[in-house]
C-alpha cells in the first residue's frame, strides 16, 4: 500500500470546498427567447406597453421614470440604455411553478427576470435593452422603445 504524501492530503479540503460551491448540473438553462418593455411609469402616468409597440402613446413622461423589461430565458450580459447612456437596473427572478410564472420564493425553476431601470427623462428619447443568451445559440436580443 502506498503512503499518502502531505501535498496530496492537502488537496482534500480544497476539493470538498470546490464541490460544495459547484452548481448543480441538472437541466440546461433555458436560452434567451424574448425581451420586451412592458411598462413605463412616471409621476404623472403609468403606461402598459403592448407587444411590438415602438413608443409610448398615452403620456409625455418627464422626470423620474421607471422602465420595466421582461426577459424570458437566461442571459449573461444585460444592458439598459437611455439615449446611449448606460443605466443601472434591479432584477427580480421569475420562476415557473407548475403552469404559473411567479416571483421566485424558493420553489420552481428560474425561467427569466424582470428588470426595472430608473431614469430621469428630460426630453423624448430611446430606451434600449439588450442581452445575450447564456447558452446556445448565444443569440443577442434587443428591445427598443421611444419614450416621449
Amino acid at each position: 500500500m502506498k503512503k499518502a504524501t502531505a501535498w496530496s492530503l492537502a488537496l482534500i479540503p480544497w476539493i470538498g470546498l470546490w464541490l460544495a460551491v459547484a452548481p448543480a448540473w441538472g437541466a440546461t438553462a433555458p436560452a434567451l427567447s424574448e425581451v420586451r418593455v412592458f411598462k413605463v411609469q412616471s409621476a404623472g402616468c403609468t403606461e402598459t406597453i403592448p407587444e411590438r409597440a415602438q413608443g409610448t402613446q398615452m403620456c409625455t413622461h418627464r422626470g423620474p421614470t421607471q422602465v420595466s423589461v421582461m426577459e424570458v430565458g437566461l442571459g449573461n450580459n444585460p444592458m439598459g440604455r437611455f439615449n446611449g447612456a448606460e443605466l443601472n437596473g434591479q432584477r427580480t427572478p421569475i420562476c415557473q411553478v407548475g403552469n404559473v410564472s411567479q416571483v421566485c420564493n424558493g420553489a420552481g425553476t428560474v425561467m427569466g427576470y424582470i428588470y426595472v431601470f430608473d431614469l430621469d427623462v428630460q426630453a423624448q428619447g430611446w430606451f434600449e435593452y439588450t442581452n445575450s443568451s447564456i447558452n446556445g445559440p448565444q443569440n443577442t436580443l434587443k428591445a427598443l422603445l421611444n419614450i416621449r
